[in-house]
This record gives C-alpha cells, structure tokens and sequence, in this order.
C-alpha cells in the first residue's frame, strides 16, 4: 500500500455538525462526525459517536471508523458510556480493556485496546502515571501487537510487534509506512481518534 506513504492532509478539523447524509450511505444514521481527514490515494476519512441509547450504538454508545479507503470500525468502551458532549474514550489497565471490532472484507476483526502498564487505580497510578513507559497504549487484534507512544513534544509513534514502524508524524504531517496495511490504518486511525493524546503523552516530559 504504498499510497499510504504520502500521509495525511492537514485536515484534521472538528466538524461536529457534519450532517450524516455527507459521511457516505453506509454510515448509521444519527452518527455524530468528530474528526475528518482527507488522505492521499484513499479519499475522506471520519470518525464519529453514536451516543448511548442509540439503535446501533448500544446503551453504552460507541465511536465508529468509517472511509472510503479504510476498513469501517468500532471501538466500544467496556466502563463508559459515550456521548456527543463525551466522545473521547481513556483507555485503562489491561484488567479493563476498550474492545475494538474491524470490519474486514471476509470477516470481523475482534481486538483490544489497553494500557497494561498502568496500574488500576489509586495512588500509584497517580504516580507511575507520569512515566513515559506507562503512558503506551496497546492494540491487539487478529494476533498482532501495536504499541503507540509519544515522540518528541507532540509526535506520535506506532510500531506493530517485532519492531516494525507503521505510523509517525512529523510536525503537522502523518505518514504511513509501506508496511502498513488495511488493518494498521484501520486500528490505528480509530485508535488515535478515540483517545486523548494524554493517554500515551506524559504530562512532564517525552
């Protein structure tokens, strides 16, 4: 997919009130767009919420990957639910993961969403909070690995299992590595759209 390596337009804007009828035919209807990009070689990109209560989006709610160029995807929140004020979704310890479900060509994708090295609760996550080792969040799904963590002041790094790099951005612009596929630009696109960056990005220091 070496389309993928011309990056990502700068954007990236919010565009809340984005009627539904313009975010393609196959997007559920009452889908609350939060973040559209425009990628190059494969056309428009949008994450949005279905709030909680709605026929598709459960009691809990749920965010939803959909494009032209990308496989469609969700990612349900296991201990929250999500609305249009509340869309951004903080992925917590393993015991607790965001379950993730990609909708390939031949079959759904079932995957996870955690931070393992963040403790569960109390004052030593407050502490070990603040390390750059704790603040990674894990993607699991179809038997591979991906890590995100942060990179210099506001960058981003995505590596898959054994090392391999398939996400950076530099300053404003994101790239895609000839490695990644449909699967690496669905789980992390979704990903890094659901999530506050304080998620994998210490407060003191990278």
């Amino acid at each position: 997919m070496t389309s993928w390596t011309d990056g990502v337009r700068g954007d990236t804007r919010a565009c809340r009130l984005l009627p539904v009828r313009d975010a393609g035919p196959t997007a559920p209807a009452g889908m609350v767009v939060s973040v559209a990009w425009r990628l190059d070689g494969a056309g428009r990109i949008i994450v949005g919420a279905l709030p909680r209560g709605h026929p598709e989006g459960g009691p809990r709610g749920k965010r939803v990957l959909h494009g032209e160029g990308v496989w469609n995807a969700e990612l349900l929140p296991s201990d929250r639910e999500i609305t249009a004020e509340l869309d951004l979704v903080e992925p917590g310890p393993a015991a607790q993961p965001i379950r993730l479900v990609v909708h390939g060509p031949e079959r759904d994708i079932v995957g996870y969403v955690d931070q393992p090295r963040l403790p569960p609760a109390g004052r030593a996550r407050l502490t070990t909070g603040l390390r750059r080792d704790a603040r990674q969040i894990r993607i699991r799904a179809d038997g591979r690995v991906w890590w995100i963590r942060a990179t210099n002041v506001f960058g981003v790094r995505v590596v898959r299992e054994q090392g391999i790099a398939v996400y950076r951005t530099r300053g404003l612009h994101a790239v895609f590595s000839d490695e990644a596929d449909h699967l690496d630009v669905s789980v992390v696109l979704l990903t890094l759209a659901s999530v506050p960056s304080s998620a994998y990005a210490p407060i003191l220091g990278f």
